[in-house]
């Protein structure tokens, strides 16, 4: 069966990246979206000695074939903000790092992600502008994933889910999990209404429930939060709880029944085990599976961060250095040749300071400050908006980066979720101005709305 899904995923990949190459921009987004879950050399491959091609591709050839298709033009036109400022300061230092590090190639791939994360920022925000993506797509897209996870689960064995057999595309759970909650973030702040739309919706939070990612499940509650605040507010932000509260305790009632069926009648859920750990009074954060293992990796890295001097603290151990301190934490799971020294310390923000030291957290900190602050002022100058879209995945984003290994995760599922989501915020349009809302053809802008076409990230400075 593994011989069978490899080459299914293969097969499928090859075909959307064909379809990126050939269809027109609506529909190359849409394979290329597709083609970001077909983590093909994730089983077998030994990431710190070889480079995977159909990887390699993914991550580096569509998102420049993309750029190239537009012309260049998201590049020419880019005002420079500070967060893109601060992004290209982070790749420029994570490459200088990347020299005394001891792992060349993971070191080369790292960037690559950095550079693949920027590159694709600009397309999205043009493809929203253009009328490329828009809510009717982004529907078809989370059904389609949806699709692509019962076939890799359900007809071919489920090699990407792991010994726990949780529900995934052809790409790691949590990612997956990641790429479904920035979608739903998407749809919920569309201002999208209709049976289909709410019935996409309770699609993804049930996917997202059987992928089994603990730090998404909790993101998708923030999310139904900050949902009901805005299901409360008028137009300009004016909070109208008593005509509202009705559909808030239903939508809240209907969600909490269907997640509760979900995790009670599943044989064994990675979500049942946080929910337990939670309610028992004698739990700990040893009950909740893999979080225990984590922990004791960043108290590792806590502990040799406190021994080194202060050039070593200040300038970090280099770029995928990561790799050298699992290799003596846990030897007999990890090993030189196969080790991804990319994906190894499950926190973006530890992960920072050790390799990339003060400049590096500092960078990283900085840019998501900015860009926080600058949706936080286009939320407020708008009384909600697509914009409150970002607020919805930032539990998922910032929640990613402090457990999870999302700088890695560029043109993979997680990580085109995020910026899907985060140009929505800042360039998409809500439905309410669109004519053609389900077949996602435009019409025109009405009066008083502004079509705004660049691809300034929102700044607070």
């Amino acid at each position: 069966m593994p011989d069978e899904a490899l080459l299914v995923a293969r097969a499928l990949f090859w075909v959307f990246a064909a379809g990126v190459f050939l269809l027109p921009m609506r529909w190359s987004l849409f394979c290329f979206i597709l083609a970001a879950h077909m983590d093909i050399t994730s089983l077998t491959f030994n990431s710190a000695t070889a480079v995977g091609f159909e990887n390699t591709i993914r991550i580096a050839g569509l998102p420049a074939l993309l750029l190239l298709r537009t012309g260049f033009a998201p590049l020419r036109d880019m005002t420079w903000a500070l967060p893109q400022k601060i992004w290209l300061g982070l790749i420029a230092y994570a490459a200088i790092a990347g020299f005394w590090g001891g792992f060349p190639l993971s070191a080369i791939k790292m960037v690559a992600y950095l550079v693949a994360y920027f590159v694709l920022y600009l397309v999205f925000c043009s493809a929203w502008c253009e009328h490329w993506l828009d809510i009717g797509l982004v529907r078809l897209m989370a059904w389609s994933v949806i699709a692509l996870a019962v076939l890799q689960t359900f007809v071919l064995g489920d090699e990407w889910g792991g010994l726990e057999e949780r529900f995934t595309s052809f790409s790691a759970p949590q990612y997956f999990a990641a790429f479904l909650v920035a979608v739903l973030a998407i749809l919920m702040f569309s201002g999208a209404r209709g049976w289909f739309h709410y019935a996409t919706c309770g699609g993804l939070m049930a996917a997202i429930v059987l992928s089994g990612s603990r730090y998404v499940f909790v993101s998708m509650v923030a999310l139904a939060v900050i949902g009901c605040f805005q299901l409360a507010s008028g137009r300009h932000g004016s909070l109208r709880w008593r005509p509202n509260l009705r559909k808030m305790l239903l939508t809240l009632g209907i969600a909490a029944a269907g997640i509760g069926i979900l995790v009670a009648y599943l044989p064994y859920n990675r979500i049942d085990e946080l929910v337990g750990a939670v309610s028992e009074d004698d739990a700990t954060v040893e009950d909740v599976g893999t979080f225990a293992w984590r922990l004791g990796i960043y108290e590792d890295v806590l502990e040799h961060l406190e021994k080194r001097t202060g050039p070593e603290l200040f300038l970090g151990s280099g770029t995928s250095s990561g790799a050298a301190l699992m290799l003596n934490h846990d030897p007999d799971h990890y090993d030189r040749e196969g080790i991804d020294a990319n994906r190894v310390l499950h926190s973006e923000f530890l992960r920072a300071l050790y390799e990339w030291g003060i400049p590096g957290l500092g960078l990283l900190l900085a840019f998501v400050i900015a860009t926080t602050a600058g949706f936080v002022q286009k939320i407020a100058a708008e009384g909600g908006g697509t914009a409150l879209a970002f607020a919805g995945a930032l539990p998922s984003i910032v929640l990613g980066l402090a457990i999870e290994n999302m700088l890695a995760s560029a043109a993979s599922a997680g990580g085109v979720g995020i910026l899907l989501a985060m140009t929505f915020a800042w360039k998409g349009e809500p439905v309410d101005v669109w004519h053609g809302a389900w077949d996602g053809t435009p019409d025109e802008v009405q009066d008083g709305e502004i079509d705004v076409c660049g691809t300034a990230l929102p700044t607070g400075s």
